[in-house]
C-alpha cells in the first residue's frame, strides 16, 4: 500500500476516529515519522486496537502508538 501523504493522514484519522478519538492528533506525526512504512503502521495499529473478549484492554497512549516495530533484519526503526 502506498497512499499519498494526505490520504495517509486521512486513513490514520479514520482509524483513530473509530478506535481512539483522543489520539487522533497523532495522525500527522505518524505520517511524518513513518512515511515509507504505511502497511507496518496500519498492522501495528490494528494489533494495538484489536479487541479481546469484546473490550479493549487499555487506552493506548502516544508512546504505545508510536512504537512501530523495527524493520525486519535491520535492528533499527
Amino acid at each position: 500500500m502506498k497512499y499519498s501523504p494526505e490520504m495517509y493522514v486521512q486513513k490514520l484519522n479514520e482509524v483513530f476516529d473509530r478506535h481512539d478519538p483522543q489520539n487522533k492528533y497523532l495522525s500527522e506525526e505518524i505520517a511524518k515519522k513513518f512515511p515509507d512504512r504505511q502497511q507496518e503502521v496500519f498492522d501495528h495499529l490494528t494489533a494495538i486496537y484489536a479487541k479481546r473478549n469484546g473490550v479493549l484492554e487499555e487506552v493506548m497512549n502516544k508512546e504505545t502508538i508510536l512504537t512501530i516495530p523495527p524493520k525486519a533484519n535491520t535492528g533499527v526503526g
